[in-house]
């Protein structure tokens, strides 16, 4: 059950008591508990936030030789998610206004009815509980996109870990380089929730196989005319990350055209929508992502030099998974956990032979590729803990092949025809024993079963 620190201040004792017992038990929602303090004067108050926690401060306007509204200004400048309700016998228009440009949530006229104090305060609950959801929905959020996400106790992630805490205090512009598959797109995320912009928005752009006249009004929006089928003004993705990070995967692929604005954004922090001469600023961080050479593409004229060293300020290399291998058992029973859950799949555990195949495979197309070929195996795959049998055919190396009567490897690089040209051949050596065949294979029997099936064996 939820509490809430209400702190009454009033500087008649008499009102104290009686707000204090109408209130004594209350609560807008059944889940929820008040704790209820009282203060005799703004001084007190303060000296009591200092040391508690206050979710709402019930304060009169007019206290003995101090004045509630600079009590207000005080808590709101000090504690600027507590909120105030103000009370007052001297009601005025002028009063009113004043306490809510002060930042009071509501402002009650003496004398009133204890039902209409209740209803007030129940209202003032429902943005108080609405705040703290908010503030534990980002914290879960910054935990699931953050660092925790980049799974490895290997030297080589321990460092970029290191490089990224140390990057994400700042607002420096930095390019991520590494193989297809390596998590760029993680590491951005966990820039920018690690980073003093967590609160606001993270948007993606993908710069790759998108024409130049659609890829520009995806950054910087456009008006209504822009070009044919501009029927609306559309906004951009720079001003959907605004004070928070925008992310440009495969900057790479970014067209010439498109490459001379994002400069311009980087040097003076400005740009125009498609279609308008109206010049806006952009507060946001650019991290770039790419697999590509940048220095191989500018010498074919291909990428802006300028542009490369406005985007080069940080570069951050993250290491193919073949360079720390000893973080593939970890990535695989993290991976498969989070697959079962997304994919509402049974969970099932990994065999040692399965994760011993796993760490002698050089996995080139990186995490993508592990996890693309767990979720693979939970899927297809029928025991648990799932067996090598349950990966996909490819998975099984030229080295680990059974040594087949033809003694002749596939001559096609067709997936589906090589799996079942091996499981016909384990089948004609073990003389049709299928308990055999699959220990020839190094799959189940129930693993070889489903597969005769589905190649009508």
């Amino acid at each position: 059950m939820p509490n809430l620190q209400l702190l009454i201040v009033d500087d008649e004792a008499k009102m104290l008591r009686a707000l204090q017992r109408a209130l004594a038990g209350w609560s807008g929602e059944e889940s929820v508990q008040w704790e209820i303090a009282t203060a005799e004067s703004a001084s007190e108050a303060l000296a009591r936030m200092e040391t508690i926690p206050t979710d709402v401060v019930l304060s009169d306007i007019r206290l003995a030789g101090e004045d509630g509204v600079q009590l207000l200004q005080e808590i709101k400048q000090s504690w600027p998610e507590t909120e105030v309700v103000l009370m007052t016998a001297f009601a005025t228009v002028e009063s009113a206004v004043e306490a809510m440009k002060a930042g009071a949530r509501d402002y009650l006229i003496k004398p009133f009815k204890m039902e209409e104090l209740k209803r007030r305060l129940a209202a003032v609950e429902e943005m108080v509980l609405l705040r703290r959801e908010n503030r534990q929905l980002r914290t879960e959020l910054a935990r699931s996109q953050g660092l925790e996400q980049l799974i490895g106790q290997s030297a080589a992630v321990d460092d970029l870990r290191a490089t990224i805490r140390k990057v994400a205090a700042t607002d420096t512009t930095i390019l991520l380089r590494g193989e297809s598959g390596t998590g760029k797109d993680l590491a951005a995320r966990a820039i920018h929730y690690a980073s003093p912009r967590a609160k606001r928005p993270f948007v993606t752009a993908t710069c790759s196989a998108i024409p130049e006249s659609l890829l520009e009004s995806d950054l910087f929006g456009h008006v209504k005319g822009a070009f044919t089928g501009a029927t609306e003004k559309r906004v951009g993705r720079f001003e959907m990350a605004e004070g928070g990070t925008l992310f440009l995967d495969e900057i790479g692929d970014m067209t010439p055209g498109t490459q001379v604005k994002l400069l311009r954004v980087l040097q003076h922090g400005e740009f125009e929508r498609v279609g308008s001469s109206q010049t806006q600023k952009a507060n946001v961080r650019i991290i770039a992502a790419t697999n590509r050479d940048l220095e191989q593409a500018i010498q074919e004229g291909k990428f802006r030099e300028d542009l490369f060293y406005r985007l080069n300020v940080v570069s951050i290399t993250l290491p193919p998974l073949r360079q720390h291998p000893e973080d593939v058992r970890l990535l695989a029973e993290r991976l498969t956990e989070r697959i079962s859950l997304r994919r509402g799949l049974p969970r099932r555990s990994l065999s040692p032979a399965l994760l011993e195949r796993m760490e002698r495979h050089d996995w080139p197309g990186n995490v993508r590729e592990l996890e693309n070929a767990l979720e693979y195996a939970l899927v297809m795959g029928e025991s648990d803990p799932l067996e090598p049998g349950d990966l996909p055919g490819y998975l099984l190396r030229p080295s680990e092949e059974p040594v087949l009567p033809s003694g002749q490897a596939p001559s096609s690089l067709d997936l589906e025809a090589n799996e079942r040209q091996l499981i016909l051949q384990a089948l004609e050596q073990a003389e049709g024993n299928q308990t055999l065949a699959a220990k020839l294979l190094g799959i189940t029997r129930r693993a070889l079963g489903y597969r005769r099936a589905r190649y009508g064996i």
